[in-house]
């Protein structure tokens, strides 16, 4: 017999290999892992913080509606309101009576905080005069209603009405007394009002000389500030 007769098909046998083995990634390197634990981390340190912070507060009174200078600090118009703030000696503590007759020595707007500096003792402030000037329309705020502060300015004029200086400020924080509709009773034109300012006394002959120098212009102050 021949030897192609002899022999059948022929078989390959492959050996299997071993399956393979991935080398394990070092994950501590991986910069997406990293900035992951940081960002948990500073989560985790900021509600730290924000439940601290929460618990550094004081109970202090807040004024309820405006109160202007010179004004009564009356307790019943006090509201307590929990807060954090830098210093809680500079806030009036609602430990701490208020002291009876008190007054502002400020302007206080709705829902501001009380401080220590902004009373004073009854009898301190300076006596108060109503002096009305006449004020051109267009030289005072609109809306202009009792109570209002503002600062009276002055442009000294010649007798031809021309400016002889820049306006200056004659009296600051001046209060709205009554603000009246005359009609023209200031110099025969419905342009011009007369405003009543309530001024300390010792400033009565100053805010009277500017009138008699000039023209004045008054300037809204807002409620609550310096």
């Amino acid at each position: 017999m021949s030897v192609a007769q002899q022999s059948g098909p022929m078989t390959t046998r492959v050996r299997e290999s071993p399956p393979g083995v991935r080398a394990a990634t070092r994950r501590w390197r991986d910069p997406r892992l990293v900035i992951g634990t940081v960002l948990v981390a500073a989560s985790v340190l900021g509600m730290t913080w924000v439940m601290t912070a929460s618990d550094d507060t004081v109970e202090v009174w807040a004024v309820t509606d405006d109160v202007l200078t010179g004004s009564p600090v009356d307790p019943s118009s006090l509201t307590r309101v929990q807060v954090a703030v830098p210093d809680p000696a500079l806030y009036a503590s609602t430990d701490s009576p208020i002291p009876p007759g008190a007054v502002a020595a400020r302007d206080f707007g709705a829902g501001e905080l009380l401080t220590v500096l902004g009373m004073k003792a009854p009898g301190s402030t300076e006596a108060l005069r109503v002096v009305t000037l006449p004020v051109l329309r267009h030289q005072m705020p609109a809306d202009l209603s009792v109570g209002d502060r503002v600062d009276v300015y002055l442009v000294e004029r010649a007798a031809s009405g021309e400016p002889q200086a820049r306006p200056r400020l004659v009296l600051p924080r001046a209060t709205v007394a009554d603000v009246g509709d005359d009609g023209g009773a200031f110099g025969g034109t419905s342009l011009e009002t007369g405003v009543a300012l309530s001024v300390p006394e010792s400033e009565v002959a100053t805010v009277v000389d500017a009138q008699a120098r000039g023209t004045v212009t008054l300037v809204d102050v807002p409620v609550g500030s310096s």
